[in-house]
């Protein structure tokens, strides 16, 4: 008996709508008092091509979603193909008998054919329409509040007029009606839980980017790339009513030196990019850290290299974050593994960027950035602003200032253009404390020493890694990768299996927090999306252990607890 936890799958092709009847029960089970977890899966192009959005609902905390689905709603042929073996016993499939009959043999699913398409062109004229009214035969199998998803149909097109909003009513309604003859699953109770508008729908792209305002943002610069275009596009829309600017650059370069230049003035800055984007950035990220400018860079990657997969997920750029670009320079990297961490680490990252006068790095993934949690409202209060040794008034007149003043910590005092007695060069040659160009042999010491003590100075700002469980076998994991470790480790423990689970949360620098519970493990498994191993790589610089168990996926697609189950149960 499955109780107040369950998935939907709904498949498509990709522009017929499938979409938004995903983001409509989405809304209707954060509204219901369920946490969400959401798993989309489409071609990058605009029309036609399989498209599927896998939504589930739980009464926990959840950041997954399962390896078995429990209704799968079918509006193509592909969807049967791709996903009916996910269909768990005592599930339901519903298609559209308008359009094919179906014969399966399977005697432990319910088959349902509801003539959608006729319905919706013959009673309303639009073919599309058909999404809404599916809503009406979940509904029904989950025992769903009929009066609460019309109440998220009104919400979500109210605004889009007052045909469209009566359509989708209709629509849902008639849906109900083609339902009235089915019953629920008989495998399943899913009760309606308290409602609760303390919590939060959102994917981690809009975390980012409430994060970035919090934080005090108010200027992004960015080239549009999929996934991490939304943080542009939220900010275009919600920054200039706060006086700040969102600019839509025409490359790459010029959006990473454009927010370099305006945190030059003083403003905190950001850009939002993808792996092939954040390539084309590297110089410039090490510009900012010669020029020890504050910095704060998105990296949500995708499926590489090159064009790779556009809208598939992947873990591939940790070398490129870690190592990339030439010469040595201090920098940092953080890697939030849900769409709340996404919201506290934006935030922090520019504190830190300020704080140790470089770039920070924010590496999410497909899965965080266009996937949606359901997240309890952040705490605003707890947030405290911290902008560093940023001068704003300087007194002293009888000498020269100098913004690359060599320091026990490392860290220098920062003025911006305008301030009295601040006038300073900044360069990306090495140079002196004053600014000036050289290649002295001493001057180069001391500068290379000064700015790698910053990193020093602002580890205790870093986020340590977290460490859940108990044994003597361990996982260790990196950003998305949590919620699929998180289910695994539940199923292990039903077996009598018990694991720890060490995520680590600042990959740049290596935080030595958790290397020596590595070191001390009977055996470490490490998860990520990579086909190289780049994460089990950069643990083997940093720990003394040498023999992982790699879990790999790099199929484009996330990780499914059931791919970490098994290979933990094959090995202990």
């Amino acid at each position: 008996m499955k109780i107040n936890d369950f998935t939907v799958r709904i498949g498509g092709q990709a522009g017929d709508g499938s979409l938004a009847t995903g983001e409509l029960l989405s809304r209707y089970l954060r509204r219901d008092g369920y946490y969400v977890a959401t798993d989309k899966d489409f071609p990058s192009r605009i029309r036609g091509g399989h498209t599927s959005y896998a939504i589930r609902g739980s009464e926990k905390k959840i950041y997954s979603i399962h390896d078995k689905i429990d209704a799968l709603l079918a509006f193509d042929d592909d969807s049967l193909k791709l996903h009916l073996e996910e269909l768990d016993s005592g599930g339901a499939l519903i298609y559209d008998s308008s359009k094919t009959r179906i014969t399966l043999d399977r005697n432990d699913i319910k088959i349902i054919g509801l003539p959608f398409t006729l319905k919706a062109k013959t009673e309303l004229g639009i073919e599309i329409i058909k999404n809404t009214m599916a809503l009406g035969i979940l509904t029904k199998l989950f025992n769903l509040d009929p009066g609460l998803m019309k109440e998220t149909i009104n919400d979500t097109y109210k605004k889009r007029g007052e045909k469209i909003l009566n359509d989708n009513l209709k629509a849902y309604e008639i849906g109900l009606e083609l339902s009235k003859e089915e019953t629920g699953l008989q495998n399943y109770s899913v009760n309606r839980l308290k409602r609760d508008d303390n919590k939060l729908l959102m994917m981690g792209n809009e975390a980012i980017a409430l994060g970035a305002m919090a934080a005090g943002c108010r200027f992004i610069s960015a080239y549009p790339i999929t996934p991490a275009s939304d943080v542009l596009e939220f900010l275009s829309k919600y920054l200039p009513g706060e006086g700040g600017v969102a600019i839509q650059a025409e490359s790459e370069i010029s959006a990473v030196n454009m927010a370099i230049g305006a945190s030059y003035a003083g403003i905190r800055s950001m850009v939002a990019t993808s792996g092939p984007g954040f390539d084309l950035k590297t110089e410039a990220i090490g510009l900012a850290s010669m020029i020890e400018q504050p910095l704060v860079v998105l990296d949500a990657m995708r499926a590489g290299p090159s064009t790779g997969m556009p809208t598939k997920t992947e873990q591939s750029d940790l070398n490129h974050a870690v190592y990339g670009g030439h010469g040595d320079k201090p920098k940092v990297v953080l890697i939030p593994g849900n769409v709340e961490e996404s919201f506290y680490m934006t935030f922090e990252a520019f504190n830190i960027a300020d704080e140790f006068q470089g770039p920070v790095i924010i590496l999410t993934d497909e899965l965080i950035s266009w996937n949606k949690q359901v997240v309890d409202k952040f705490r605003l209060d707890s947030l405290k602003l911290s902008r560093g040794k940023l001068i704003l008034k300087i007194d002293s007149k009888d000498r020269e200032f100098r913004r690359y003043e060599i320091t026990d910590d490392g860290i220098s005092g920062r003025t911006i253009p305008g301030v009295l007695n601040g006038l300073h060069l900044e360069t990306g040659d090495e140079h002196d404390e004053f600014g000036h160009i050289t290649e002295k042999i001493d001057i180069r010491n001391k500068m290379m020493e000064k700015r790698y003590r910053k990193i020093e100075k602002i580890k205790g700002m870093l986020f340590p890694s977290e460490i859940l469980g108990e044994g003597e076998n361990v996982i260790v994991g990196v950003g998305s990768t949590m919620g699929p470790v998180i289910e695994a480790m539940e199923m292990l423990k039903k077996d009598g299996i018990e694991m720890k689970f060490i995520r680590i949360r600042t990959l740049l620098p290596f935080l030595e927090d958790s290397i020596g519970q590595i070191d001390s493990a009977r055996n470490v498994f490490v998860v990520e999306n990579n086909i190289s191993g780049q994460l089990e790589n950069i643990l083997k610089i940093y720990t003394k252990r040498k023999d992982f168990i790699p879990i790999r996926k790099y199929d484009g697609r996330s990780f499914r607890p059931g791919n970490i189950y098994n290979k933990v149960k094959e090995v202990l």
